[in-house]
């Protein structure tokens, strides 16, 4: 019997918890478009479904030249996060050679979708995530064509071609993604027409929490004051141009108990695809506003857990009782109780009097200047870390010149009771008397070295006789 060769299986690599897109809005293939939470959730939902394929990883995003390309790994643990705004998965089945890699060589990334996907057993799919394209400057020279489509073939998926029909990619890259289908509200207009014309000369504090297909209408909120507000809605063309807006009417949401001991028999509830064909709903001002970044109400907003004297309640926004807590400190699930009581004790705490009437303390001026990253120094301390530095300068030169004085004794240029007086003379003109010092010669003043007959030559005494100017030598 033949032995089979054992199957050599490519080193592979994975990536937990990356995210894939946001809830919000942006410019993609198709336009400016708005995904919302429920976007989202349909991406992980249609994955229960046994005809929907996980989403492919690929290298480079859909492009006609490339459609024969092999996928390098797959979209797994497709979830929602961050209360559904998010949507993360893993990269499972990458070569192991694109794990270490992925960072510097492929930072961005874009998706491809499709919208209104009917699956192979009829299942119809609002929105469906097909693939994951790893973006870079150009594909990387690893390996070859082959090799890739060995891996391709131990994943068992097929290269990015495919029907295409209705399908989007939205390129992301460091932020949130768009949307690339709204929805109809009215011939010719749609729920992002509706958002554009409405902000176009809405103030800041007001966001859409909701709108009403029928009667097509917005349930606003106002973050100042924090009331609702119903306005009516007109389509008398196509686009944000065909757009107007009514008056705005308050309205205010009740909560009744289910049991309320009323003899009427209660009215069914509708289903759920009954009432989100009915509206479109706005988690925050993040979801709602296009383009915006969710920030807290500039404005100060008074609040009260009684009637005020108009006898009416104000509502505060989760944005600002958040807002609030960072800024004094609290934690994250104290209520308002604790707030008020917070802000009592910062109002009656010692000195903030001064600070009322417009008067600056030491401590306010330095907590100013911390936040522009200065220090405060009193002026006593500031005079005396001058001095110091004064002082301190003054024993440097005084060193200096010595050093310099010195230089030229030890070379025989001036004489040791000349040292005093080139000192003064290196108080008053440094350079020039350091200058005139280094052009002087050694030895121009005190000699230094032998000087005489008989040097430079060697003398031997046995001999002393046999020189001819001894012989003349007589006594």
């Amino acid at each position: 019997m033949t032995d089979l060769e054992p199957v050599t299986v490519p080193a592979l690599s994975r990536l937990a918890n990356v995210e894939l897109m946001h809830a919000g809005t942006w410019s993609a293939s198709t336009g400016v478009h708005t995904f919302t939470v429920d976007d989202l959730a349909f991406a992980v939902a249609s994955l229960d479904c046994p005809a929907v394929r996980r989403p492919i990883l690929k290298l480079g995003h859909t492009d006609p030249r490339f459609d024969g390309e092999p996928a390098v790994g797959w979209i797994d643990n497709l979830a929602v996060a961050s209360d559904g705004r998010t949507l993360q998965g893993d990269y499972v089945g990458m070569p192991g050679w694109l794990g270490p890699v992925l960072a510097s060589a492929y930072p961005d990334r874009s998706v491809e979708g499709q919208w209104d996907y009917r699956c192979a057993v009829g299942h119809e799919h609002p929105f469906v995530l097909t693939a994951v394209a790893l973006l870079g400057v150009e594909h990387p020279a690893i390996g070859t064509l082959e090799s890739l489509q060995d891996v391709a073939q131990l994943y068992g998926v097929a290269a990015s071609a495919g029907d295409r029909t209705g399908a989007v990619s939205i390129h992301l890259k460091g932020g949130t993604m768009p949307n690339p289908k709204a929805r109809s509200v009215a011939m010719g207009v749609t729920a992002e027409d509706v958002r554009r014309a409405y902000y176009d000369d809405a103030p800041w504090s007001v966001w859409i929490e909701e709108i009403q297909l029928d009667p097509l209408q917005l349930i606003v909120i106002d973050d100042d004051t924090g009331g609702r507000l119903r306005v009516p809605v007109a389509v008398s063309g196509d686009g944000t141009e065909g757009v107007t807006f009514g008056e705005a009417v308050p309205v205010v949401v009740r909560y009744e108990d289910a049991d309320g001991g009323s003899d009427a028999e209660p009215e069914p509830e509708p289903e759920g695809e009954a009432v989100a064909a009915s509206r479109i709903r706005f988690a925050c001002r993040a979801e709602s506003r296009p383009g915006d970044s969710p920030r807290a109400s500039r404005s100060r907003v008074a609040a009260a857990a009684g009637p005020t004297e108009g006898g009416s309640t104000v509502e505060i926004t989760d944005d600002q009782l958040t807002t609030l807590r960072e800024a004094l400190g609290l934690a994250e699930d104290a209520d308002l109780d604790a707030i008020i009581t917070a802000v009592e004790e910062l109002a009656t705490a010692p000195g903030n009097d001064a600070e009322t009437n417009g008067e600056d303390t030491p401590a306010s001026v330095a907590a100013k200047a911390k936040k522009f990253g200065l220090s405060v120094m009193d002026a006593a301390t500031l005079e005396a870390r001058l001095a110091r530095g004064d002082a301190a300068y003054a024993q440097l030169q005084r060193e200096k010149c010595e050093r310099v004085v010195d230089a030229a004794l030890s070379k025989g240029k001036i004489a040791p009771a000349s040292r005093a007086v080139y000192l003064k003379l290196m108080d008053k003109d440094p350079d020039g008397t350091e200058k005139f010092l280094a052009e002087l010669p050694d030895e121009s003043v005190v000699n230094l070295s032998e000087k005489g007959h008989g040097v430079g030559s060697e003398v031997n005494a046995s001999k002393v006789t046999d020189d001819p100017q001894y012989k003349k030598w007589s006594l």
